[in-house]
């Protein structure tokens, strides 16, 4: 039996939202494991720009400080990953991030993988992303569905309309051979399924890729090392928790 945090790393979302997927993501985890989301105090309304990345990186942070004994294992539930390297440094519980989980899986089930990401401005924090996972030679492309974070309707039958189509182009014309929704809120439609069947390559879900690494880790006492995280001087940190 595993407890595992899912970090929020915005505040954008209203307690209706919040409520529906602490329960989608519990349906996704090995029976016995809980999932509890965990809502950060101070953080943007979303994370679509390196400045709100940042903003939602310190709030991370201060979250796992909070509650570390309260869990035996996080989440960093955002696809742009915000803190995930500092905040895998403040824990020696496991610490898994929805994006890298999921690029490492599609490069297991794939040659060539593509993202579906929401906006222009998120387009160069995938490749970021993908630059630092070391996965550049497995990108087909990153092609963007034009759904902003606040604006995303979880029952729209026109934004899996978009997805379909897009990933269809990155299909044909770039080359990918899996598909990954680049938003939290996109996976958590929860569409996977279809969208795979509909278009005949994997369309893997981050959601369930990501809460399904953190429970394993958990279970086979796998965290990140302590020679690639070393722990801070805590010492020189009281401003951060203070403030």
């Amino acid at each position: 039996m595993a407890d595992i945090a899912y970090l929020l790393s915005s505040v954008g979302h209203g307690d209706e939202e919040i409520e529906r997927r602490e329960r989608v993501a519990n349906e996704l985890v090995p029976d016995g494991d809980t999932v509890r989301v965990v809502t950060p105090s101070n953080a943007p309304l979303s994370v679509e720009s390196t400045v709100e990345e940042q903003w939602a990186a310190a709030e991370l942070v201060r979250s796992v400080e909070a509650r570390e004994d309260e869990f035996d294992a996080f989440f960093v539930g955002c696809f742009g990953e915000p803190g995930l390297a500092a905040v895998r440094e403040m824990t020696r519980k496991p610490v898994v991030g929805s994006a890298t989980a999921t690029f490492y899986t599609a490069a297991q089930v794939a040659d060539r993988f593509s993202v579906l990401t929401i906006l222009d401005s998120t387009e160069p924090m995938v490749h970021r992303q993908i630059h630092e996972a070391h996965l550049d030679d497995r990108l087909a492309s990153v092609r963007v569905v034009e759904a902003p974070v606040l604006d995303i309707d979880h029952s729209s039958d026109s934004l899996v309309e978009d997805m379909i189509t897009t990933g269809r182009d990155a299909v044909t014309e770039d080359g990918a051979e899996a598909l990954i929704p680049g938003c939290m809120s996109l996976s958590f439609m929860q569409v996977h399924d279809g969208i795979a069947a509909e278009l005949g390559v994997p369309f893997l879900d981050p959601v369930r890729i990501g809460l399904g690494t953190a429970s394993m880790w958990a279970h086979w006492n796998v965290t990140q090392s302590s020679a690639t995280y070393p722990a801070p001087d805590r010492s020189k940190l009281d401003g951060l928790f203070s403030s």
